[in-house]
């Protein structure tokens, strides 16, 4: 039997696969010397998992309970019967006397009565309903009564009641949330920050179902006033101090609290600081100096020059070091941080994202749903897999949906030094898709022979460029010009890439741009290639053309209105270019070195 098979034999089938694929595998990112500890209420089953979790840990597995036999010599059932108070003495001394990093199943009073005991403890509770809790107990006679006055009934079901809340309030890691830490290996905590002016509740339901695990409040963004209460209820909170003082009823509710980094620190509480310009490593390690081993530490710069993008990894390496792989967020803002973060993001402890497109709290965040889809699919073989999209507008870009994970959209402005950033990302990402406004200024930083890049594939010293384009354009043409010509509307990135597709397949090419068109009607086959946001000239007719749109989405929909509204007759081919030439990119990027 496996522990999938004591949790539940009707775990879903993707992660019974990844658990059998990956459990001989060594768990990243649980230190060695942090003890784990399976805690829940009576009969739970945690002495029938710890072997289990143990063999999956490869650590020694120590049954409190057991151990406190053995030590005194005293029977539980009895011992618990005549004096509740010295079993509970006894308990918190036997537990305390053992050696760290073991995984120690405990019993079904600890955690409601030794909470602070795990602090620095990786607690695992493991679940019970009351209807299996009342079942096991009343066919059980080893358990001792803990309310003998009471009825059994009436003692379990105040027992049960009373633990629940003291066990939610110790805020345990949920057994299922254990399992995936296992099977997929350490990674940052999603953190999304609530914008102002936003129903908090409702904001914070959006977030949890869309794959966030903290909920970030900052006391600069919100009035002191404000309740979170309801926002607890859907997500733990990360109360950021940014004023002078916090209310009080945002402590109680946090189950972390970031603290500028003066000041004394607690468990709870994660110290930061925000530098206002780039720092050399040796200058932003001295600044926590003074700060105590093991704490959780966040370190946020500037980016600065990508080419200096190695200092922050020193930097992010050293607090590492001094602090533990569980403790150090070290972040990059600005408008180029974004594939930084990303990387950055690897061994983080906390990666803040970005829930929509609508407000970032930080420039050079990440999409959620990004952070997301790279947890579920992204596959690690000891390479450097990173993929992206370079571009000036990604947000219904596709191609994260359609390659192999992790896929950042990386959204640059029309200015940005695209040599000296590419060159920072080479040891990084093993491919790029490029699109507009970058595929002609790409071509030139390589001093390629193509017109236009849109592929991007790491070498040993550089990249090597593509226009897998060309494939898209091919498949176009073969369903709108099988012979004869083609007439091209716009003259950007696309157009190269249907210029060599027509000259493979001896198609005779007219380029119209905006400047070019005069009032006589395009006929024939026509390829549209105007972005959806491009103004059109009014006097563009059509007559007796099928014109071709390889946009997709709500673009492609208001492009082929417009066509119609000329008079042409719109032929939706987005699609059939994307994926040909995505199949084109997969190919090249699976040659990565």
């Amino acid at each position: 039997m496996t522990l999938l098979d004591e949790v539940d034999p009707r775990l879903q089938p993707v992660l019974r696969a990844e658990w059998e694929r990956r459990r001989g595998e060594r768990v990243e990112g649980l230190p060695c010397d942090v003890t784990v500890v399976l805690a829940g209420h009576r009969a739970a089953g945690k002495t029938s998992l710890l072997p289990h979790v143990a063999k999956a840990l490869s650590r020694v597995g120590v049954d409190l309970d057991q151990e406190l036999v053995r030590r005194h010599g005293r029977d539980i059932k009895e011992w618990v019967e005549a004096d509740l108070r010295d079993f509970r003495s006894a308990e918190r001394a036997v537990f305390n006397s053992l050696p760290t990093g073991l995984v120690v199943s405990v019993g079904g009073g600890f955690l409601s009565n030794h909470a602070e005991l795990l602090r620095g403890c990786l607690t695992v509770e493991v679940p019970i309903s009351f209807e299996t809790y009342v079942e096991r107990l009343e066919n059980d006679p080893t358990r001792g009564r803990l309310r003998p006055e009471l009825s059994l009934e009436e003692e379990l079901r105040e027992i049960y009641s009373e633990r629940e809340f003291r066990h939610a309030a110790a805020r345990p890691l949920s057994l299922i949330d254990f399992m995936l830490k296992l099977v997929r290996g350490r990674r940052a905590r999603r953190v999304v920050t609530l914008p102002p002016h936003q129903p908090v509740d409702v904001f914070a339901w959006r977030a949890r179902h869309a794959g966030a695990e903290l909920l970030e409040i900052r006391s600069d963004l919100h009035p002191p006033e404000m309740d979170l209460l309801a926002a607890s209820r859907a997500l733990p909170l990360l109360v950021a101090r940014r004023t002078p003082t916090l209310p009080d009823a945002w402590r109680v509710l946090a189950t972390l609290i970031d603290e500028p980094l003066e000041g004394q620190a607690t468990p709870a509480m994660v110290r930061s600081f925000h530098s206002e310009r780039p720092l050399r490593t040796h200058d932003a390690l001295a600044l926590w100096d003074h700060v105590a081993p093991g704490s959780r530490v966040k370190h946020v710069e500037p980016l600065g020059s990508p080419s200096d993008f190695p200092r922050l990894l020193e930097t992010q390496r050293a607090l590492i070091e001094r602090f533990g792989a569980e403790s150090v967020t070290v972040l990059a803002t600005g408008p180029l941080a974004l594939p930084f973060r990303a990387v950055l993001a690897q061994r983080n402890a906390l990666d803040y994202l970005a829930l929509d497109r609508a407000w970032v709290a930080a420039p050079g965040q990440r999409l959620l749903a990004d952070a997301v889809r790279e947890a579920r699919f992204a596959q690690v073989d000891g390479r450097t897999r990173r993929l992206g999209i370079l571009g000036g507008s990604l947000g219904h870009s596709r191609s994260p949906r359609l390659h192999q994970q992790p896929f950042d959209r990386i959204e640059l402005p029309v200015d940005a030094p695209l040599g000296e950033l590419l060159a920072a990302l080479l040891p990084h990402y093993r491919g790029f898709a490029v699109t507009n406004p970058f595929k002609k200024p790409v071509a030139q930083w390589l001093s390629s022979e193509l017109a236009a890049v849109n592929t991007l594939t790491r070498g040993q010293q550089t990249w090597s460029a593509d226009n897998s384009d060309v494939a898209g354009a091919e498949a176009v043409l073969e369903v709108l010009a099988p012979n004869g010509a083609v007439t091209v509307l716009g003259d950007g990135g696309v157009t190269e890439a249907v210029r060599l597709a027509a000259s493979k397949r001896h198609l005779q090419l007219t380029v119209l741009t905006r400047a070019t068109l005069t009032p006589e009607p395009v006929r024939g086959p026509v390829v549209w290639t105007w972005p959806p946001e491009v103004e059109v000239p009014e006097a563009l007719r059509f007559e007796g053309a099928r014109v071709a749109v390889v946009s997709y989405g709500a673009g492609a929909r208001r492009i082929a209105r417009e066509i119609e509204r000329r008079g042409g007759e719109a032929v939706r081919l987005g699609p059939r270019w994307f994926i040909a030439q995505a199949r084109r990119q997969r190919v090249l990027w699976e040659s990565a070195s």
